[in-house]
């Protein structure tokens, strides 16, 4: 459809000419590429936006998202992006979030840092390393917005020692769907980033929980995160090429092991026992295939470490990786992981701790530069976050009750057998977790295809409901609301009131998220 051109205009005014495009060579680039060819026939394809536009600053989005409510255009703001950024139906604009790419600060003595939504995890990483500090890392990416509204769940593998990003998001900069600015937290009192609640009551749990609203709320032009003690060096002396990227040396005082256990219960106790002593800086619950894709440079080496290493694992594993502040604190937590290696029976497997190995293993690990082969060898679904010390063995029986499902789909050729063992992994020292359904696409016919999407749903959805998993980290449209809401206290009720509240003309494009549909406030 045309844009109204007075509104096409009147943006114009506010950004410049220069700012805004509907030329669909622009469009198109914006297009998330999935096409008839490659899935099953849908009513609905993303797409094209109607135009793009590149505001500099909160008051141009404001201004933005103003002119988006007065003429009635949809709108979605986005940063990096990934494919749920993008809007299911036509008549929406994009809100490039690309020129607001400012570290905007980094406090040393109250250890937390203020982006803008275009600042990625390498840019912010590296300055915090250079003082000392990190940060958590989603897992998508060091490529991806370090914004911590800007990354969903932020899970990361530094996320056992790091957390997430719903623990570590302090003040934010808001624009509302209807154009009001919110400066929550500390900011809206002190023009300080220190904390994400007060005064008064906290607004935090409107605008995120477990997950974010992906782009279905409004505009977040800022944000404060939390920063850690970075026992490391300031610069890694990387060479290489991606994903094999080598560090000249593995940094004093860090370790890296692959340990797989002889059943699932063992690797529980095991986990449990690590998080207990907080011996560990990253625990990813990962499976040989997921270590080979993040040290292999083409597609026969992944196969042939795939195969080497399955055969000499005993069953499911995990990464570890150990980070000393002293040599004495290192001498401790290895001594802390022998015992617990030794009284539940673990393998290690001795590649991974081969030096040059092991070095690129620490770096992509904490940089979180292998996370697009993690992706793309083996599709996450399913999962989620769930409150509880008990949560790393509840993830994992979650997904290992899925396992009959998946085992199907390998007898028919849809998925390649990359092992049924679960990624699942450890958080904050084992008091939340995250676990997902790993699958490698293979598919040669549109009904394996179809096969696959119709596991997902089985797998992700009806399980998680009737074993009463809680409500995974997948779980946005309001389809699948409708799905969870009544099994669960029936949030999507209260959901639609917060998105008719802060969005009451439904400017923000929101059916990756929930619409309010007939709510009333």
């Amino acid at each position: 459809m045309a844009l109204n051109r007075d509104f096409y205009k009147a943006v114009e005014d506010v950004i410049g000419p220069e700012n805004i495009s509907d030329d669909p060579v622009v469009t198109e680039s914006y297009a998330f590429p999935i096409r008839a060819a490659t899935a099953p026939p849908k009513d609905v394809y993303q797409p094209r936006y109607e135009a793009v536009t590149l505001p500099a600053s909160t008051k141009e989005v404001q201004a933005v998202v103003k002119l988006c409510n007065k003429y009635g255009v949809q709108f979605k703001a986005a940063s990096t992006g990934w494919l749920y950024s993008d809007p299911t139906y036509p008549g929406c604009i994009r809100i490039d979030l690309r020129r607001m790419n400012r570290i905007l600060e980094i406090n040393e003595k109250n250890m937390y840092a203020v982006v803008q939504p275009y600042v990625i995890y390498a840019q912010l990483q590296a300055e915090l390393m250079k003082r000392g500090m990190n940060c958590n890392v989603t897992a998508a990416g060091a490529n991806c917005s370090a914004l911590p509204l800007a990354a969903h769940v932020n899970l990361g593998h530094l996320s056992q020692s790091g957390s997430y990003g719903e623990r570590n998001q302090l003040a934010l900069e808001w624009v509302t769907g209807d154009g009001e600015i919110v400066r929550m937290g500390s900011l809206g009192s002190n023009d300080e980033w220190f904390c994400g609640d007060g005064p008064g009551p906290s607004l935090r749990g409107i605008i995120r929980g477990n997950t974010v609203p992906l782009g279905g709320l409004g505009v977040f032009t800022a944000a404060a995160q939390k920063l850690y003690h970075w026992p490391g060096p300031a610069t890694f002396g990387v060479e290489g090429v991606c994903p094999k990227y080598s560090p000249k040396e593995i940094p004093p005082n860090f370790l890296i092991k692959y340990l797989s256990f002889k059943d699932v219960d063992m690797m529980i106790d095991a986990v449990k026992r690590i998080g207990e002593s907080e011996i560990a800086f990253e625990l990813m619950g990962f499976n040989t295939a997921m270590m080979a894709s993040n040290v292999s440079t083409d597609n026969e080496e992944d196969m042939a470490y795939a195969k080497k290493w399955g055969e000499q694992v005993q069953g499911p594993g995990f990464m570890i990786l150990i980070a000393g502040t002293s040599s004495r604190d290192f001498d401790h937590k290895k001594k802390v992981l022998d015992i617990i290696i030794k009284e539940t029976d673990a393998w290690s497997l001795e590649d991974v701790e081969e030096p040059e190995l092991a070095a690129g293993y620490i770096w992509r690990y904490i940089r979180e530069t292998g996370a697009i082969r993690e992706t793309s060898r083996a599709t996450g679904w399913g999962g989620g976050t769930v409150g509880g010390t008990d949560v790393f063995p509840l993830m994992t029986r979650y997904i290992t009750y899925t396992v009959d499902l998946k085992q199907e789909l390998i007898d028919n050729g849809a998925v390649l057998d990359d092992a049924l063992y679960p990624f699942v992994q450890s958080i904050e020292h084992g008091h939340t977790g995250h676990g997902e359904i790993l699958i490698r696409y293979a598919p040669t016919s549109v009904e394996q295809i179809e096969s696959i999407q119709g596991f997902l749903n089985e797998a992700a959805n009806k399980r998680a409901i009737e074993g009463r998993f809680g409500v995974p980290q997948h779980v946005w449209s309001d389809e699948l609301h409708d799905m969870y809401g009544p099994e669960t206290l029936n949030y999507h009720t209260l959901l639609r009131k917060v998105k008719k509240t802060f969005d009451p003309n439904a400017a923000s494009e929101s059916t990756n998220y929930i619409t309010a549909k007939d709510v009333e406030v």
